[in-house]
């Protein structure tokens, strides 16, 4: 049974990691586009309207941002909602997962996977990119665990990551010849490769149809005046394999 203790150490870890998957969403996407900055570079976080750098009480986790009121203390500029948002997220996954399977190795690799995706769906919906660095180490993770703890077969995996690729890229190339232009991108292929080998081929056609229904609902709903207007299909892709997992546990 999980004791009071490990529930707020479980909670305090996950804001701590939320706040860092933040600098992660932040600077990556920088880093990769050539600017000068990358993960441990500044080393503290900062402004990125002033660029002041932030004191040890401004990096605590949600606390400075209630404290502060949601404004930086040095030009009065509104922090995004998204700073808290992530480290209340990550907070609650990192307890669920706790609570399901305590503090082992397994619940290591799934937290390590969770962590990975909410970078990726993030930066996906601001940028429209799915940056290897982070797709293909949890594609490898996946394969791994699943050597490790047997979530699924390891040949399943297998093809699951081999049959989710070439999916989408057969969807790519078909769309394209027919209409003359890309229809999504190759982090796309990539992104269902690695929920192919995390929950196998078998999983690949439940997170697909999800993903699509609430991507058509999406832009319809939003995108309605202008449908060509091209939007991130990855973070449709994560909720679609959000929902096959919690339907596989329950």
């Amino acid at each position: 049974m999980i004791t009071i203790s490990t529930i707020i150490l479980a909670l305090f870890f996950g804001l701590a990691i939320g706040s860092f998957l933040n600098v992660v969403i932040y600077r990556l996407p920088q880093q990769l586009d050539g600017k000068d900055i990358n993960i441990n570079y500044p080393k503290r976080s900062f402004c990125p309207n002033c660029k002041t750098q932030l004191s040890i009480l401004e990096n605590i986790p949600l606390v400075s941002y209630l404290v502060q009121k949601g404004r930086c203390k040095h030009c009065n500029i509104k922090i995004s909602g998204q700073y808290p948002t992530i480290e209340i997220i990550t907070a609650l996954l990192t307890l669920a997962i706790i609570i399901q399977l305590g503090i082992t190795m397994q619940s290591g690799f799934i937290l390590l996977f969770i962590y990975g995706l909410i970078c990726l769906f993030v930066i996906d919906w601001q940028t429209q990119y799915l940056p290897d660095i982070l797709t293909l180490p949890l594609l490898w993770l996946g394969l791994l665990f699943n050597l490790n703890y047997h979530f699924i077969d390891l040949s399943d995996a297998v093809i699951g990551g081999i049959i989710g690729y070439l999916f989408l890229w057969s969807i790519y190339w078909i769309f394209k010849l027919l209409r003359n232009k890309e229809g999504m991108g190759y982090g796309d292929f990539k992104l269902l490769a690695m929920f192919g080998a995390w929950f196998g081929w078998q999983s690949l056609t439940t997170i697909l149809l999800f993903s699509s229904i609430v991507g058509i609902i999406y832009s319809l709903i939003f995108l309605r005046k202008n449908l060509d207007k091209p939007f991130a299909f990855g973070p449709f892709i994560i909720l679609g394999a959000g929902f096959y997992y919690l339907q596989s546990i329950i």
